[in-house]
């Protein structure tokens, strides 16, 4: 248990100096992938909704103090409840799917981006327009999507090297 612990840490580590550091250097729009986004989605999507929530919210903490300026808890908040959703439809998802994994990529990528923009306008940022709002929300869909792939598969693997206790699965 410790060792998965250590495991999904050092890839929500990964995941955030790769967000922070390697994507700002690419030449692409403003808008860029939200790796932590995907990696929460990998958890709800192996392992259910509560581990996910518990991950969404170290990912979440750790944008909002590290990386991001808008008010504090907002993108805990969100990765939470897109840890919880994601993982609640699991059941309804096939594990054999190859586009069902790309599809929830899609849909959290946009549904996140727009949910986080919403929030920090209604909390008094103003840097965002209802446009920007909706370019972002589409930008980081299809970036989400287009690296889905790379982040998705990697994580479910590391979390099948390293699978919960019996104890910790009813949790």
């Amino acid at each position: 248990m410790i060792a998965r612990i250590v495991a999904l840490a050092a890839v929500l580590l990964v995941a955030l100096v790769t967000q922070t550091v390697l994507f700002p250097l690419l030449p692409t729009a403003w808008f860029r992938p939200d790796v932590l986004l995907l990696v929460v989605v990998a958890v709800a999507l192996a392992d259910g909704p509560f581990p996910a929530m518990r991950v969404g919210f170290a990912a979440g903490l750790l944008t909002d103090l590290l990386v991001l300026v808008a008010p504090l808890g907002i993108a805990t908040l969100v990765l939470t409840v897109v840890g919880y959703v994601v993982g609640a439809l699991r059941p309804y998802l096939s594990p054999s799917s190859v586009s069902a994994p790309l599809a929830v990529a899609l849909v959290t990528g946009g549904a996140a981006t727009a949910a986080y923009g919403t929030l920090a306008m209604l909390l008094g940022d103003d840097r965002f327009g209802a446009r920007t709002l909706v370019e972002a929300a589409f930008g980081v869909a299809v970036y989400n999507a287009l690296i889905a792939p790379l982040v998705l598969r990697p994580v479910a693997a590391l979390l099948e090297r390293f699978p919960r206790t019996s104890a910790s699965q009813e949790a």
